[in-house]
């Protein structure tokens, strides 16, 4: 019989696959038989344990397309489990406040002072006896001064400092959201210049760095250095300016803009028993950014969310029966994150008018006062319109988008209108079940 030459190489060739598993059967040595078995074993085993570089490359490719499809997915819910944290640290702030006002009688702190103390923002101009911590840390810098910080040094020693949540505050990190520090460091320090100012600024005071104008001081204090401090966020939440207010409400007569006399009243908020609406309805804590949304900003939006208030002479919301500290600074409101207070006013204002015959004005479109952050998960890396996340006074936290932010007024076109109704934000800062000046369809 003649054998193929390659079943010569081979050994037995097509019939060693039958011939192996007869010799098997009979319990034979298959190297006894034929010894060219094991040699052939050997060399499949190493061609099967080479790899062509088309399969290689076929591999990676394939290790290349998993990874694309799952950096999204990864991205995503390390960004949701940081919204959760934040979440979790609106509510604790919440319960915090809850304690306060427990040991307090009901009073809710002044929100402007809810970090730093009174005695923190004075000046003492002309007394080198005692240290004028407002010339030395500018109100405007607070929330990224790590020099007096609620985890700084300062604080720790110098309870006089310490601000009216301060005490109730177990680890300083729950001020802090990683998303908004992230916005925060990419954007900076806003609050010294917010839309070049159209109002009269504090004056200067000897010893005070940058802050309130907007522009470098003049004067040259010494020691102190005359640079803003870097941008180390210190926190992100802020309270509800309009828990600690006294509001003018009233209804409009006819088509113009006087204020039927018969309807204004004037409501002073300072606690939780004069709160009139549902806990449920109204913010205790929110998210803020620091930076201004509006057209005219440094980053400009197609809508005006957020900018210096306008409601009175000096940009303040202040009540006009308090008396006027002189070692103290004017707390104007930016429009962006500075002390503790998130402060969002009406549409309307009296200022400029008096109180038993007040007439209703309409503010300058990009004088809106304070707004919720935009920083999370913003479409298309746009932080002008991402997401926010705010606790009501029950305690519960929800979600606000830019479209729920904006009031009937500001609305633009291609955004849905707000779940809040005509008031936007408003809406959950208003403490009263009276509507603002003008109702709420004028908002």
């Amino acid at each position: 019989m003649r054998i193929h030459r390659r079943e010569r190489m081979r050994g037995w060739g097509g019939r060693s696959v039958g011939l192996r598993i007869v010799a098997l059967c009979r319990g034979a040595d298959l190297n006894k038989i034929n010894p060219s078995f094991d040699n052939d074993s050997k060399g499949d085993a190493r061609r099967k344990r080479a790899f062509t570089l088309i399969e290689l490359l076929v591999v990676i490719a394939i290790i290349a397309v998993l990874i694309a499809l799952s950096l999204p997915v990864t991205r995503l819910v390390r960004e949701v489990g940081r919204e959760t944290v934040c979440r979790s640290n609106l509510h604790q702030l919440t319960v915090m406040l809850k304690t306060y006002c427990n040991d307090h009688d009901g009073l809710f702190p002044n929100p402007t002072y809810l970090y730093h103390s009174v005695e923190s923002f004075r000046s003492h101009p002309g007394q080198p006896s005692r240290v004028s911590y407002g010339a030395r840390y500018p109100w405007t810098c607070r929330w990224h001064d790590a020099g007096i910080g609620p985890a700084s040094r300062l604080l720790r020693d110098h309870k006089e400092l310490q601000g009216a949540l301060i005490p109730y505050l177990g680890n300083p990190k729950v001020l802090l959201c990683k998303t908004g520090v992230r916005a925060y460091l990419e954007r900076g320090c806003n609050s010294q210049d917010p839309n070049r100012p159209r109002r009269l600024q504090p004056p200067v005071i000897p010893g005070w760095g940058p802050g309130g104008g907007g522009v470098r001081r003049t004067v040259t204090p010494a020691p102190d250095p005359n640079d803003f401090p870097a941008v180390v966020p210190q926190y992100c939440y802020t309270m509800n300016g309009n828990l600690h207010r006294t509001f003018l409400t009233g209804s409009l007569t006819g088509g113009g803009n006087a204020v039927d006399a018969r309807t204004v009243r004037i409501t002073t908020i300072r606690r939780e028993t004069q709160v009139t609406r549902s806990p449920a309805e109204v913010f205790a804590f929110g998210e803020e950014n620091s930076w201004t949304i509006n057209t005219e900003s440094r980053w400009p939006a197609r809508y005006n969310l957020s900018g210096p208030w306008g409601g009175t002479q000096d940009g303040t919301m202040n009540d006009p029966g308090e008396p006027i500290d002189a070692q103290m600074p004017t707390f104007r409101v930016t429009g962006a994150i500075t002390t503790g207070s998130l402060d969002i006013g009406p549409s309307y204002t009296t200022f400029d008018t008096p109180s038993e015959r007040p007439y209703a004005s309409t503010m300058p479109p990009t004088d809106v006062g304070d707004a919720f952050a935009t920083y999370h998960r913003p479409p298309k890396g746009d932080l002008n319109t991402g997401h926010s996340y705010v606790s009501m006074l029950d305690g519960h936290v929800r979600k606000i988008t830019v479209s729920d932010q904006l009031r009937k007024s500001r609305r633009m076109e291609g955004l849905r209108e707000s779940s809040l109704g005509p008031g936007g934000n408003l809406h959950l800062a208003w403490p009263l079940e009276v509507p603002p000046l003008a109702g709420w369809g004028s908002q």
